[in-house]
């Protein structure tokens, strides 16, 4: 019996091949496990996260605050959030003091009475009412943006420039998370326009693509601008509204008419998302396990993922860009808004805010924060 045909050699080779298929099969159902998570981050829900703290008790000049299950646990982070307690809406601010799930914080109430004791109460970054009108005064208007994916509700704010300002919320936001940015481009003037797009939280939700297949709807907003006057626009964006910014200035003829944007947590590379997201998930993921997560993903969720790499090719960028990013994002990474920075230092102005989370580094510093965007702002408008 020749080596090759003998007992001991086929029972090695039999071996070998079943630990090559079951490597594979864990592989496999690691990758399938990841791609699921990838879903679950572009999944949309038509409704907002609760975000529910209990008030204990408050007058209009602080307010006591405890946690509830599922509901939100960095009751003492940044300087300002935003409490909505539906009769009512208002700032907390200053942390007085804190015991163990309870935090007592400085009050400054926008809008009706004082929360009454044993309220639900929603604690969020977002700092203003989801209903613009409430948020700043009643010349805002809801509108209608006329696109491929149908008439898509934003809220408009006139303003006496021939420059606009575009607008757009994150894939798991609603417009009103733009309005700490819109505050700056209403008070400059600028018409505004906080947009909505297909799938998302204000259109019934469902799936986002990561602009792959949304950044058709801000170009419409954008058309819609232009026929209504603009000369120029100027985009604002947060997370997803950051990659579908990109992906706008990358195909759209419209391109030529944009003078600057401003970023906000800019999601530009899906690739360092994904694994930033499974360092957070405190779970070791090799690299093959991340490329076949990311692959799976796109099969199963249509979404080229591999398009959404604006951070080492800065390409896409030909107009002046601010951005702001949390140095405590557990999102999306802080090292891609650095990278592109590195990338195209004569076009990015770039903060990095110590300690703010995903969409957070207005919350941590609200004057500082506007004054970088209304200094960014003023350049561009007098360029314009």
């Amino acid at each position: 019996m020749s080596p090759a045909t003998s007992p001991a050699l086929r029972r090695t080779l039999r071996v070998v091949g079943v630990l090559v298929l079951v490597v594979a099969l864990l592989l496999f159902a690691g990758a399938w496990y990841f791609s699921s998570r990838i879903g679950d981050i572009l999944t949309v829900d038509d409704s907002p996260a609760p975000d529910e703290v209990r008030v204990v008790e408050a007058d209009r000049e602080s307010v006591t605050l405890q946690q509830v299950e599922g509901g939100p646990t960095w009751l003492t982070a940044g300087r300002v959030f935003g409490l909505d307690w539906g009769r009512g809406y208002g700032h907390v601010t200053d942390v007085r003091s804190e015991e163990g799930d309870t935090v007592v914080r400085s009050l400054t109430v926008l809008e009706g009475p004082p929360p009454a004791a044993g309220t639900l109460a929603r604690f969020t970054r977002e700092a203003f009412p989801r209903d613009a009108r409430r948020a700043f005064d009643a010349s805002v208007r809801e509108v209608e943006v006329e696109g491929p994916a149908g008439a898509l509700p934003a809220w408009y704010a006139p303003g006496d420039r021939s420059t606009w300002a575009v607008l757009v919320h994150g894939g798991s936001a609603s417009r009103s998370e733009t309005f700490r940015l819109m505050r700056s481009t209403v008070a400059l003037g600028m018409p505004s326009l906080a947009i909505s797009y297909r799938d998302d939280m204000d259109n019934g939700g469902g799936q986002a693509r990561m602009g792959q297949a949304e950044w058709p709807d801000l170009e419409a907003a954008v058309q819609h601008a232009r026929d209504a006057g603009a000369e120029r626009v100027v985009l604002l964006g947060c997370s997803m509204g950051g990659t579908m910014i990109a992906t706008f200035l990358e195909r759209s003829p419209l391109a030529r008419h944009i003078s600057g944007v401003v970023l906000d947590s800019p999601l530009l590379d899906a690739r360092a998302t994904a694994e930033h997201g499974a360092d957070q998930w405190h779970v070791p993921v090799p690299a093959p396990l991340t490329w076949g997560a990311l692959r799976l993903a796109g099969l199963r969720f249509d979404v080229d993922l591999d398009a959404v790499d604006f951070a080492d090719d800065a390409s896409w960028l030909h107009v002046p860009a601010l951005v702001v990013h949390g140095t405590e994002d557990g999102q999306v990474p802080v090292g891609t808004s650095r990278t592109l920075a590195d990338r195209a230092p004569d076009l990015v102005e770039a903060h990095f805010v110590e300690g703010a989370g995903h969409v957070e580094s207005w919350n941590h510093g609200p004057d500082e924060y506007d004054g970088w965007v209304r200094t960014f702002l003023r350049r561009v408008l007098d360029r314009s």
